[in-house]
């Protein structure tokens, strides 16, 4: 099973706590991303800022209204924090923190379960206590779709060998080619009297089903050179 370290988006954009939001802002604007990591100067991760970090701001008069009852049973620093998030102009009053992350060793899968049980769109990847990418769905997305394109090659591989060579297993003259097929590509090996039956056997691999190009690697012997006499040789 493939890890994250292998599908992620290494060196990933990032950005600092003292920054400003609208800096933040324009970096994932630029970049056509959803969200950043913020980190502190030697690379460790501080928090996340995404985009529905600035959907409940001040200058949208976006920011909650809570009711009595909310503002009775909130914490003060719930209150407190509610108000930086609305107002706060660093990236680091307004991120979330701490951030849900992966590591980089982690299987894909266990990402993929992590997104869905968070519904979160995108994952900082830590090895070292460092962020060294960024994993998001549609690199996920991408990985499965890479997984599945490859079994179906593998099942039409397997298909096509198996009907070439029942197909020689009925010809008195496909006793002695071996067949071999990667993506399609057929190649014939082995030994073989004369031209006619090598011409034969590279049609009956051209006619099967689901074969893009035939390698004729097939050698024409005298009799002497032959690994076992052909059926039907010997009255």
């Amino acid at each position: 099973m493939s890890t994250v370290q292998t599908i992620m988006t290494p060196n990933p954009v990032t950005i600092g706590a003292e920054a400003r939001i609208w800096e933040a802002a324009n970096l994932m604007l630029d970049h056509g991303i959803s969200g950043l990591p913020v980190t502190h100067e030697a690379g460790q991760l501080a928090g996340v800022i995404s985009e529905s970090d600035f959907l409940l701001r001040g200058e949208l008069h976006t920011d909650p209204a809570k009711s009595f009852w909310q503002r009775l049973f909130s914490t003060r620093g719930a209150l407190a924090e509610d108000y930086s998030k609305a107002f706060g102009r660093k990236v680091g009053e307004v991120m979330s923190s701490p951030a849900v992350t992966i590591g980089a060793e982690e299987a894909v899968g266990a990402a993929a379960l992590l997104m869905a049980e968070r519904n979160i769109k995108r994952l900082p990847v830590i090895a070292d206590d460092k962020v060294v990418g960024v994993l998001t769905r549609s690199d996920i997305m991408r990985s499965m779709i890479k997984e599945m394109a490859a079994r179906s090659v593998e099942r039409i591989d397997a298909d096509i060998r198996r009907a070439l060579e029942g197909e020689l297993d009925h010809q008195r003259w496909g006793d002695n080619i071996t067949v071999h097929v990667k993506e399609a590509i057929v190649t014939l090996e082995g030994k073989v009297l004369d031209l006619r039956e090598k011409t034969a056997a590279r049609v009956a691999a051209e006619n099967t089903l689901g074969v893009i190009q035939v390698i004729d690697n097939l050698q024409v012997v005298v009799l002497p050179d032959m690994p076992v006499p052909p059926p039907g040789f010997y009255p």
